[in-house]
């Protein structure tokens, strides 16, 4: 019997244009897109030309998709990637640095001038997106689609505005992938099943060792998040290992310390990874491998934390490339050996043949066949510097094993449709499963501005005031603010200081937008100004209907919410 492997990428980062340059902001987004998305765009196109199909499924949320179609960023990353190349020039004078350093300037120029030559030919094509559109219309992946602007669901207290969350996000795929999704990536596997919503902007009840809250819950009971997705189109959606262990009715463990399950512990549960219906809906959640994923993902005993490999945080000085290799991890920067490319691809040739003969054993071991491992597009390339040759690697040797294949997860779901159904717990992929890397005391303040900021809004636009333009951008700036990484940042103290200014900016702008709409104002130079600067979502129709259900927007997203499904074709 052929067995199946799912590997799903998930390729998100928040909307950063305009929004700062370093360390974060806009040299974010390009690293992110030099380091990953192209390059595993052209493993891609690689295995397309060579017939391989039913690859992957890959996740692109609607602000990444924004982003890489928007003419001034794809100017302004074509200009950074020159300027990669003339930091490749610089590193060549710093000589005291070591010959092997200066001797990495050649390597560098020339990794960066085909990623040039590649962008440029990705955008006579239609850009990265339309390249993405054309490999899913030639079957080899599966586009997975996502909410609008990635709040954390679980905790968003208004159906109405999951609705036209999901809504903008399954349009703006539609418009540029030319079909609906049948699969989403809900953001931070986030779920929340029918009951009232936790209250983040309150004192939790109870934290547990692991820092895990437990939240008041306000209001009425809501419907579970799978109703949400069914109303759209939606089929299939990912969940962390954790969720399905405990609607499985599994003992309690702790998912801080290490995820990999034993032999005992996960014994039976391989039944899970062929999907369950969630609840009484006909939405299938698949669950990521935790002992098979671990392998890639893990920093302390995963393949990126191989002393060869080159290290993501020995950076150098002004003028140089990341020219150091992990060498040991006990190790400052300044004390690592340096980077060797040769060497780091007779690593990359190993551990992608551990990979598939691990993966080859345990899918022996199951009587579904079928497994799935899901990562951040953004581990293989930006985080993981030879994680694209890795994954091509894995890939072409799956495909070459008689007793292996590849499939999307849209694949599996429409040859061996799950059964089982399951009622799953609130749960993320988070730390200690919960909402532990979202709600804590530090963030508590930016939990009451979103909160704050929807009440203010609503009140301001309510019965259709303000001017069309205002009306577009109050709805824009509350969308961005609930982008689920500020709290995270803040949380796993990732840039933490960037995303307080990113939430203080969007609530700023808010409070801004509702002056002027309650004064009546038609001051558009000020609009154009904050609508020049967040530009992200382009349609907010649905958003605006949430807000205002009486006003001029209302009507119009009810309609394309409802006849949606009828007008544009769904991914199989």
């Amino acid at each position: 019997m052929t067995r199946a492997w799912s590997l799903v990428l998930h390729t998100h980062l928040p909307y950063l244009k305009g929004h700062g340059v370093w360390p974060v902001g806009e040299e974010w987004l390009f690293e992110a897109w030099a380091g990953s998305w192209l390059p595993v765009t052209r493993v891609l196109e690689r295995l397309a030309d060579d017939g391989m199909r039913d690859v992957l499924s890959l996740g692109v949320t609607p602000l990444v998709a924004h982003q890489v179609r928007d003419p001034d960023l794809v100017r302004d990353f074509g200009a950074w990637l020159g300027g990669q190349m003339w930091r490749s020039e610089e590193q060549r004078w710093h000589g005291w640095m070591g010959p092997e350093v200066v001797d990495l300037a050649t390597y560098y120029w020339r990794h960066f001038a085909g990623l040039l030559d590649y962008h440029d030919d990705v955008q006579a094509r239609g850009g990265l997106t339309g390249v993405w559109a054309d490999l899913a219309d030639l079957g080899v992946i599966e586009l997975l689609g996502g909410p609008a602007t990635h709040p954390y669901l679980p905790l968003v207290p208004d159906p109405a505005e999951i609705d036209a969350q999901i809504a903008l996000g399954v349009d703006d795929h539609a418009a540029w992938a030319g079909r609906r999704p049948s699969g989403l990536w809900p953001p931070e596997l986030g779920y929340r099943p029918a009951s009232a919503v936790a209250d983040p902007t309150l004192p939790p009840l109870h934290v547990d060792g692991y820092g895990t809250p437990t939240l008041q819950r306000t209001g009425p009971d809501l419907p579970g998040l799978e109703h949400h997705y069914a109303a759209h189109g939606i089929d299939h959606v990912l969940v962390d290992t954790a969720t399905l262990w405990a609607a499985d009715g599994r003992p309690e463990r702790d998912w801080t310390a290490h995820e990999v399950l034993g032999t005992d512990e996960a014994a039976g549960f391989d039944l899970l990874y062929e999907g369950v219906l969630i609840g009484d809906s006909d939405v299938a959640a698949y669950a990521r491998d935790v002992t098979l994923s671990a392998n890639v993902w893990s920093s302390s005993s995963g393949y990126p934390a191989d002393e060869w490999y080159r290290d993501f945080f020995a950076r150098g000085t002004f003028g140089t490339h990341p020219s150091w290799r992990v060498t040991d991890r006990t190790l400052p920067p300044d004390a690592k050996q340096p980077y060797v490319p040769q060497a780091a691809t007779g690593r990359v040739a190993a551990h992608a043949e551990h990979f598939v003969g691990v993966l080859r054993d345990s899918l022996a071991a199951r009587p579904v066949g079928h497994v799935v491992t899901a990562f951040d597009t953004e581990l293989f390339g930006h985080w993981w510097f030879e994680g694209p040759h890795w994954l091509e690697t894995v890939l072409r040797r799956v495909d070459a094993d008689p007793g292996l294949t590849t499939s999307t997860l849209a694949s599996r779901r429409r040859e061996r449709p799950p059964s089982r159904r399951l009622a799953l717990p609130e749960s993320s992929w988070g730390y200690a499963k919960s909402h532990a890397s979202w709600v804590a005391e530090g963030t508590r303040p930016m939990w009451q501005a979103l909160a704050d900021a929807r009440a203010r809004a609503r009140t301001a636009l309510a019965g259709g005031r303000g001017t069309p333009a205002g009306r577009a951008q109050l709805a824009r700036e509350l969308a961005l603010l609930a982008t689920s990484d500020w709290p995270y940042m803040v949380v796993r103290g990732n840039a933490a200081g960037y995303a307080q200014q990113r939430v203080a900016a969007h609530a700023g702008a808010i409070a801004r937008l509702c002056e002027l709409i309650d004064a009546g104002d038609t001051d558009e130079p000020e609009v154009v100004r904050l609508a020049d600067l967040d530009r992200a979502p382009a349609e907010v129709g649905h958003l605006l209907a949430a807000l205002d259900p009486d006003g001029p927007e209302a009507q119009t997203s009810r309609l394309r919410i409802s006849t949606a499904a009828a007008s544009v074709k769904t991914t199989t």
